[in-house]
């Protein structure tokens, strides 16, 4: 029974982050819509009709949309962060301990391989998916990366790597692990977080995502790789959205990218720094410094 217990509480992460999301979309829409409501009393529009028209032509644009996404992720994240405090491992890595120049360089080449990968999958997908889906699709993707860049990549790059990394391969990730094999355990938290997602296609390719950052983290010992390289992935999305239509929207520039991408895998698999040697299981803190707690634990640079 008492298994059973922690096996729910690990769906425990994704409740609060789902429902730290409707709350703050219900009151910003509803502060949003009593602000609209004194702005059309004012302007003397009365008549229901003309009310419809209006809302629709001054209703939600994709920036506003981001500014409410980001508040959420925000949110989460501050929600995330110290539940992950809890749960943080003694064994974990700072973050100094983990990234240097040739882990991001290695990130930023897997990042776009994977990015390029995910893109060539959906090329190949596309035509046979049901319609639904791809508006659905296009409709979110359209709303990351149609409004502000800098808004954007903020909080596509930043905040929401932060945010779901503390949650999935942070909270989820231990949480599971106490009670089931780690491969288990990873499985377990990639399924929910390709759910996070709400979107059939990018719920899929979250899921693989997913499988791969619980990976990360376990093989640093640190959630700062993982969310280096979820980073890397999301900015990649912005840098693929750059490039002309004929090198994503036909064959022959799908394979340009395709090789691209195994080239950045290549030196990826090059520059991807070893893990390190088990973290040292401290039991009496108070009589190590810190600074020689990780001395004998360091990079081949």
């Amino acid at each position: 029974m008492k298994k059973t217990g922690k096996f729910l509480g690990c769906f425990l992460p994704i409740i609060v982050a789902l429902l730290c999301q409707v709350s703050v979309s219900f009151i910003f829409s509803f502060v949003y819509g009593a602000y609209m409501a004194v702005k059309m009393a004012t302007l003397g529009i009365t008549d229901a009709a003309e009310q419809e028209a209006y809302l629709m032509e001054n209703m939600y644009s994709v920036d506003m949309l981001m500014i409410i996404t980001a508040i959420a992720t925000a949110g989460t994240l501050l929600i995330g962060a110290l539940w992950y405090r809890e749960h943080k491992p003694a064994t974990d890595w700072k973050l100094k301990e983990v990234v240097n120049g040739k882990l991001i360089a290695a990130m930023a080449c897997l990042g776009l391989s994977l990015q390029f990968l995910i893109s060539m999958c959906l090329n190949a997908v596309y035509p046979i998916l049901p319609q639904s889906l791809t508006d659905q699709y296009s409709e979110l993707m359209e709303s990351l990366l149609g409004g502000n860049v800098w808004l954007s990549l903020f909080v596509t790059v930043i905040l929401a790597p932060l945010a779901e990394e503390f949650l999935f391969r942070g909270v989820t990730l231990k949480k599971a692990q106490k009670i089931m094999p780690f491969m288990a355990a990873n499985i377990l938290q990639a399924v929910l977080f390709g759910i996070y997602h709400m979107n059939l296609i990018q719920g899929v390719y979250a899921f693989a995502l997913g499988i791969i950052l619980g990976f990360t983290a376990e093989y640093f010992h640190s959630i700062w790789a993982a969310i280096l390289l979820h980073a890397c992935v999301n900015g990649s999305a912005e840098v693929l959205s750059l490039l002309p239509a004929a090198l994503t929207e036909t064959w022959i520039g799908a394979g340009c990218v395709a090789l691209v991408g195994v080239v950045l895998l290549f030196v990826a698999a090059k520059l991807y720094p070893g893990a390190k040697r088990e973290p040292v299981m401290v039991t009496e803190p108070e009589n190590i410094a810190e600074n020689e707690m990780f001395s004998e634990n360091s990079f081949d640079e």
